[in-house]
Parts: C-alpha cells; structure tokens; sequence
C-alpha cells in the first residue's frame, strides 16, 4: 500500500477512539474484519457507504486508517457539533453537514488528495434495509420513501471533471477560470493536484449475528434517565448488542469505480458539442447525463458486496415458504442447495457461517448457526416448527413497522430485506421450494458427492509431489449404487490410509446389492504433508458428507469403521437418526501400543511455537512409518496428525455410553499396532443391548485386505442382514 505523505496525522481523539474499539473487541466477543482490502489503493478515494447504525461513523474512519493508514473526512448531523462532543467529532474527522463551503471542501480534499471522503449515499440510516421494490432502488426512511441521493456521484463527477477543466484552463492559460479554480479549490497551481484519478469505492458494512436485546448500556441508560426517546431506546437496544454481545462486524470493499474509465463514452460524445457550448454547460449535461447510472452502479455494488450469513438465507427462504408450511428437513436441503451455489460464485462474500460444517445441514447433525436463526424466528413468532413442520405466519412477515421499532420487532424481517438485492439467489429458493421432495434429495446427494470429490481434488494439487503423491483411484471417495431398499453402507478408512484400504469390503457389499460410499477422510488418500492440516472435526464432516449421500439414496444406513474409521462409526452413531440401524467397530484404535505417542501433544506445541518465531530449527514435523500397505497408507506420521488422533480417542470414550444401537466389534488378537484391551473397554461401556466382541486370530492391523479377509467380511454381513431383518420386522 502505498503511503500519501500530504495526509494529516491522526490526532489524540482519533486515536483514543481507536483504542476504544481494540478494548471493546478484546474484552467482548466482538470482532471486526474487512474483505476486499486489495480494492484501497493510493488514489484519491470517495468511499460511498450503507448505513444501518450511528457506529458507522466512528467505526468506518477507523477500519481505514487500521487498514491503509488513511485518515478520511465524513459528513454528520449537524445537530451533533455542538461543546465537547461536536469538537471530539470533528477530531475523529467529521464535519458538519451545514458547514459553509461544504461542496467545495470535499472537492478540493479530492482533486488535491488530502484527504478520502465518506459519505453514506442513502442519506439516512435505512433501519428496515428495504432499498430495493419492484426491481428499482429505493430508501425508506421517517420521512419519506425515495430513491437513493445522487449527491454523491455528483460530488464525485465534479471532482473529476473540474480537475480535468483545471488542467486544460493551465494548457489553454485561460486565466480567468484558472483564477476561478484556485481561488475556490484553494489551488496554487498544477503542482497541488493528485497525479492519480478519483476513484469511487463501494463498501457495505454488516452484522452478524444480529440480535437486538437488552445491555449493560440499555440498562444503564434506563437507570439514568426517564422517559428515553423511542428512537434512542431503539439504538441503544441495537447497537448496544452488537458491540457488547458477540457480533461479526463485516465491513466489504467493493471493486472500485475508476472515474476516468466511467466518464469516457459521455466525455467522446460531448466532445462533439465542445465547440458550440461553453465549459460550464457541457459539464452540466455530463454530470445530468451520468449522475443517476453512477448513483445506480455503485449502490448495486454497495449492496452486492454483503456478506452473506445463514440469518439472510433463513429469512429470505422463510418468506417464500408456501401457506401450507414445509418440513424442516427439505427446508434444510433448500439451505444447503443454496449455500453451495452462492459459493460457487467466488466473487460473492461469504461469512464464516456458511463455512466449516454446513454439511450439518443434511446429515443429520446440529449446526449452531441454522439453530441460532431458527432460534430468533421463533421468538419472533415468524414461525412455528410442528411435528417437523416449518409453518409460516406470513402476516407477520407484511406488518407494517414504526422505523424506530423495525430493528427491535422484526429482526428477521430487516434481514430478509437486506438479501433482497441478491435476486439470482432468491430465484433459485424459489425453485428449490417448488422442487419435489425426491428430486430435492437427489440433488443433495449430487452436490455433495460432487464437494466430496472437489476437496479431494484441491487437497491433492495444493501438495501434489509427482513421486509420492497417492494414485487419484486410490485416494478419491466413492460412491457405488446399490438397491435402494437395501441399507446403505458407510465404510470408513484407518489413521494414515485411504478409501483404498476399504475398497475389498465395500466391492463384496456392492455385489451383494448393498449401496456403499467409501469416505475419504481429509488430509488423507494424497500425500502425508496434507496430514498437517487435518483435525477431528474435519474427519466428522467427511463421515458426514459420506452418511449425506447414503441417507439420500437409502432410507436405512450401517456404520462400517476400520482402526480410527471404527472411532468415528462410533461417535456417528450417537447422533439419535432414527435411519442408521447398526455399527461395526473393527480394530478400533481406541489405545496404541506404541505409548511415546502421548508425547505428540507437547512434541506439536513445541513446532507450533517454534514456528510462530520462524524458527524451523528444533522442530520435529514428522516421523517414518513402515506401513503394511504401501499402495494405500502414508509412509510418514505428522506429528499435528498423531495430536489430532489422540484427541479422537478421548472424544470417542465421551461418547461410548451414549452408544445404544447394535454394534459388532471384530478384534485381531495379535494386532501389533493397538491395544486389543480397546476393544473390551468399548464393549464394557457402550449401552446397546445386542452387542458382540468378535475376536479372530490375526498378527496383523490391517484385516480387511488381503489373506484372511473372509474371517471379518463374513461376520459383517451376517450382521448387517441379521439387523436388517430385525428392523424390518419391526415395522
């Protein structure tokens, strides 16, 4: 980032007010982040900005100093600048709306590069976020409804071309306009200008969540003071949330608006009447011919670069929910259908609700963020949720809101309105809602098949090594259809190995008629180094993505683990689904014999804190390993993935009593790498009533491969027919 050395340091206040925000963010769960900083560059900048809180005003100023060591110039009420506190706001950089000269302060700030401007184009802050109705922009406020002010753009295209008819005026040595210009710019000449363009940054501000309530400041105030405005109390209840309770603050820069490439068409058409108009007129009808497409492009850009949270999609979804209601699992994959196609636009801004462990959504699992928007829609009454069926009260989706009381009275509302402007995505919820339930699941378990493979794929090219990276049939998940009135088998690979490892198994099943999917779990089936990167919650989610794609095509579903694959079978199966009927523990890795390995967990802290000195030296990242099978298992051990394995083990015991469906453990004897007692410890602590402890002589680990393997797959699939049957005599 390049530095603007004409810029005024920041002062006292401006700094104090920063120190602030760093306090709030550490003593509170509160966080600021910023994407598209690549879009703030050393030219001369008008940011133009949303407008939801009054923070914003201090907020923003900060972020680009913080971000580009920046100080801008803002617009405020001018009813605020009055003592103290109206001295403290124009120290943090903001200026009266009333003050004289205001237009020619900006523009001369612009065209000299002094200082960026921000300004909030909507004019007011837009409590309800409706700014767009029948496809047309347009602002709500106490006032009036309107379109957006377009004294921004006008601000902008006078900077711009004034400063290009000022330097013509200095080519033409027109004195009387180069009198004009420096005299109301306070120019001194060509030396004073920006040799860089203005540029037109859009930037959207967010929250999330957002959940207005009762704080020590709302509190506070109310012990204090009696009779509190609405509109205060409103803010305070507000605003008061999102600074003290935890809430992402979301603050997006949109690609810029270089002006110069704006201004081209109009200014070649234009030129053609230069010589029968004056200066004057012609900038006049360019800046009436482009302010509205201007104001238009960059609002569009404004709210386009939200960042989308699970909040949007819920609401947004809810909305279009028809009258008779919609079971909450289909809502659910509608969900997820639509996260997955946001996130194939990589241009589009997504929040870290949408991230790590949507898959949640349609595997059966909980996922904090979808229970936390559910959670506000039903204390909002939005909704109601029975017997597994999502019924809408529409009626209180259209009520109409006092703007002071918008925010507070329907949360879910506002932020339904603020995804409106993404119409290609409500179109497609739309379609979703309006899809069969069938062809629903069907492209659930297409999409997630398809992401399954597509992080095989990136993990495997982020490290690829042509000499040691796994054979891609080797290492990919797969899927082999099966009856789908028979169950669905999950098959889960060991610690170090790949699909590969369960593949003999899972071919017998399939001929047997049974649909199997062979997880891959992350960071394993490519090259040992991707191990590095892996954890227990990212080998949950690959088990997930795996059961997703089953229970989509099977009603019924059995767990089949090998070594740490057993753990996870386990851990799975105390999710309360009613459509899994069975487990299968094999060798599992509940104890190793190996006992240095409880070192890994003070061996991996010791290379984390090597490494956040950028000291190499010291650190011990992996070992060897001798596999059994080459072909399919990593020849080294990463330490960070020993670490991640023994967290695995402790997990796995917490969840052993919570074990109550059938389960079948096959135990080698003289298994050399774990501690056979494993296998007892687990059949003493699980509660399922029909359980087994099959031990089997075998002197190796790995015994679903090779010589020897009918001594385990024989066993397996008497047990998966005999819970089969047992499930369908219980119907």
């Amino acid at each position: 980032m390049l530095n603007r050395h004409t810029f005024e340091k920041p002062s006292s206040s401006f700094l104090l007010s920063g120190w602030l925000i760093r306090l709030i963010e550490k003593f509170t769960k509160s966080s600021i982040s910023a994407e598209g900083i690549e879009y703030l560059s050393a030219h001369p900048t008008l940011f133009v900005v949303n407008h939801f809180t009054r923070m914003e005003t201090a907020l923003l100023p900060q972020a680009l100093y913080k971000f580009n060591g920046q100080m801008v110039h803002s617009l405020a009420d001018s009813s605020l600048f009055v003592g103290k506190f109206g001295r403290i706001l124009e120290s943090l950089g903001a200026l009266p709306l009333n003050l004289p000269g205001r237009n020619e302060k900006i523009i001369s700030e612009l065209m000299r590069g002094t200082y960026n401007w921000v300004i909030y184009p909507e004019g007011a802050m837009v409590k309800n976020k409706k700014v767009v109705d029948k496809g047309r922009l347009f602002m709500q406020t106490p006032d009036a409804t309107r379109a957006p002010h377009t004294g921004a753009a006008m601000l902008a295209l006078q900077t711009f071309l004034k400063k290009e008819d000022y330097k013509k005026a200095i080519a033409d040595n027109n004195e009387e306009l180069i009198s004009y210009y420096q005299e109301t710019y306070n120019l001194h000449g060509p030396a004073d200008l920006s040799p860089l363009d203005l540029h037109i940054v859009p930037v959207n501000i967010s929250y999330y969540p957002l959940r207005p309530g009762k704080n020590l400041l709302s509190s506070g105030a109310q012990l204090f003071f009696k009779d509190i405005p609405d509109s205060v109390e409103e803010e305070l209840l507000v605003e008061g949330n999102i600074i003290l309770e935890e809430c992402d603050i979301s603050i997006s820069f949109g690609r810029a608006i270089d002006l110069r490439s704006f201004t081209k068409p109009y200014r070649r058409i234009l030129s053609l009447l230069n010589p029968f108009l004056s200066s004057t007129k012609c900038m006049k009808y360019l800046m009436e011919a482009m302010r509205h497409r201007l104001t238009n492009q960059f609002m569009l850009r404004i709210y386009g670069s939200l960042s989308i949270n699970m909040d949007h999609l819920v609401a947004t979804a809810l909305r279009l929910v028809p009258q008779k209601g919609i079971k909450e699992s289909h809502f659910k994959k509608i969900i997820y259908l639509v996260i997955v196609k946001i996130k194939e636009n990589k241009q589009r801004r997504i929040h870290p609700s949408l991230s790590e462990g949507v898959i949640n959504l349609v595997a059966g699992d909980a996922y904090e963020p979808y229970d936390l928007s559910l959670k506000l829609v039903l204390n909002e009454q939005v909704a109601i949720i029975k017997n597994g069926l999502i019924v809408v009260d529409h009626e209180k989706f259209l009520m109409p809101y006092s703007f002071h009381r918008m925010r507070i009275e329907s949360t879910v509302g506002v932020l339904a309105n603020e995804f409106e402007v993404m119409t290609k995505y409500i179109k497609y919820i739309k379609k979703l809602i309006s899809t069969s339930p069938r062809k629903l699941s069907l492209s659930v378990a297409t999409e997630v098949l398809k992401t399954d493979c597509c992080l095989f794929e990136g993990e495997r090219m982020r490290s690829f090594d042509r000499l040691h990276t796994k054979n891609r049939d080797i290492g990919k998940p797969q899927y082999l259809a099966g009856n789908s009135k028979q169950p669905g088998i999950l098959l889960i690979h060991g610690f170090l190995a790949s699909p590969k490892e369960m593949e003999e198994l899972g071919r017998l099943l399939n001929e047997l008629g049974y649909g199997v999917y062979l997880v891959r779990l992350c960071g394993h089936g490519t090259l040992s180094k991707e191990m590095r990167n892996c954890s227990v919650a990212g080998w949950l989610e690959s088990v997930n993505r795996g059961y997703a794609v089953l229970s989509h095509y099977h009603q019924k579903i059995l767990m089949v683990g090998f070594s740490a694959g057993a753990l996870l079978a386990l851990i799975k199966s105390c999710a309360n689904l009613d459509n899994i009927l069975g487990v299968v523990a094999i060798n599992p890795a509940l104890s190793l014999k190996q006992k240095s390995v409880f070192f890994s967990s003070l061996l991996d802290s010791w290379n984390n804190m090597l490494s956040s000195f950028s000291m190499e030296t010291g650190t011990l990242k992996w070992v060897e390993n001798q596999p059994e099978n080459p072909d399919s298992n990593y020849d080294r051990v990463y330490i960070s993935g020993l670490r991640q394995l023994l967290i695995l083990q402790d997990s796995c015991r917490e969840h052993l009593e919570r074990v109550t469906l059938p389960l079948l453990v096959i135990q080698g004897e003289h298994d050399p790498t774990i501690d056979v007692d494993g296998a007892q410890e687990i059949i003493d602590k699980v509660l399922s009533p029909d359980k087994k402890l099959l031990v089997i002589d075998a002197k190796h680990h790995v015994i679903v491969r090779g010589i020897g393997v009918e001594q385990v797959f024989n066993p397996i699939i008497n047990f998966i027919k005999k819970v089969a049957e047992t499930e369908e005599g219980n119907k």
